[in-house]
């Protein structure tokens, strides 16, 4: 049975609701030292299967965990290799996804302080659409949106929960965008630590990670644009932190970010570690909000939030989009989608991307 999906939850909620029926027939029947002990497994049992129906269901709502051997760690770096039928049609009407090992520290100029981890290849999707193969378009480069999960996420979870594929080859028969193509790496490469797309002095390089080492392997394998100006970049969660931080600190690279339900401050807790040493300048360096309030040309950025969620709009401590959104008012190339209702899910944010799409095609060369 599939980790994901509603199969599970329905599974484990329906076994809760019936075990204390299967208590009560045993208890009425039954009496001893024996039955006693039979009564407390039940119950505890019941109360471990209704814990483990809310997490699974949870998990089926942020995508944490996108397989068995995701959950257990057996999977490969970056996730398992997936075949084209799980995340896009097998018959091609929504395109085909590759699967794309890239070593860490393999961009150009290379960056050799991954420690144990370097050399280590993580896998990378590559989405091309239905047109990157046919006759047309083999003359033509065409423009690239890197999609970034949230943390801990993985690449085919965010592209199956935001229907990326669907929603991707809607937006391009819609005339929205040009056909393009999209990449989703893992963001986490030094698991479990939470990087926040960081090159950590004397640790993991992870931003220098997307920014050269996955976009210079895309470069060398498919018929894409090295133009920044078509290079775009969204992300879900602590992803589309990322995705802003790209776009400003990595103009030479990107030309557009869009953050869907993120937050754009930079942050340490005990998942991050000390990112920043004690420096407080790499901390503002790597905060998006200090970066655009002290950017000098014109960022092409796209906010959208929900003034409900509390992970991203206003709430828990790291949650500042409502700020960003009032720190960039008037700033030319920012756009918002603020939504008046819904949580931090995918649901919510999902319902977004046609909009999404039609800002990228007005911004991102798309």
């Amino acid at each position: 049975m599939s980790l994901t999906g509603p199969a599970l939850v329905v599974l484990l909620l329906a076994a809760a609701v019936a075990l204390p029926l299967v208590l009560v027939l045993v208890w009425r029947r039954r009496s001893g030292v024996l039955t006693g002990a039979l009564r407390w497994l039940v119950i505890l049992l019941c109360q471990v299967l209704a814990v483990a129906g809310a997490v699974a269901a949870a998990n089926d709502s942020f995508g944490f965990y996108n397989s068995w051997d995701d959950l257990l760690g057996r999977t490969a770096k970056g996730g398992q290799a997936p075949t084209a039928n799980q995340l896009v049609p097998a018959d091609g009407s929504q395109g085909r996804i590759v699967s794309l090992p890239v070593a860490l520290g393999s961009g150009q100029g290379g960056h050799g302080e991954h420690g144990s981890h370097a050399g280590e290849r993580f896998r990378v999707l590559v989405w091309l659409p239905p047109q990157y193969d046919q006759p047309q378009f083999r003359s033509q480069r065409l423009p690239v949106t890197m999609m970034l999960p949230g943390q801990p996420g993985t690449p085919a979870g965010v592209f199956r929960e935001f229907n990326f594929g669907g929603a991707a080859t809607a937006a391009i028969a819609a005339g929205q965008v040009k056909p393009f193509v999209a990449v989703i790496p893992p963001i986490m490469i030094d698991p479990p630590r939470d990087t926040e797309c960081t090159d950590v002095q004397g640790g993991p390089q992870a931003e220098s990670w997307l920014d050269r080492d996955v976009r210079d392997a895309v470069v060398r394998h498919f018929r894409v644009s090295t133009s920044a100006h078509q290079w775009a970049v969204m992300g879900w969660s602590t992803g589309g932190f990322c995705a802003a931080k790209l776009v400003l600190r990595d103009a030479d690279h990107f030309g557009a970010a869009v953050g869907l339900g993120g937050y754009y401050d930079s942050e340490t807790d005990p998942t991050t570690g000390k990112l920043f040493g004690d420096s407080l300048w790499r901390r503002e360096e790597n905060s998006p909000l200090w970066l655009i309030r002290h950017a000098t040309g014109t960022t092409r950025l796209l906010i959208v939030s929900s003034q409900q969620d509390r992970d991203s709009w206003a709430g828990v401590h790291y949650a500042d989009s409502g700020a960003m959104v009032a720190a960039t008012r008037g700033m030319p190339g920012v756009a918002t989608i603020v939504l008046p209702e819904g949580g931090h899910n995918y649901h919510v944010y999902r319902a977004t991307l046609p909009q999404v799409f039609s800002w990228l095609g007005a911004n991102a060369g798309l």
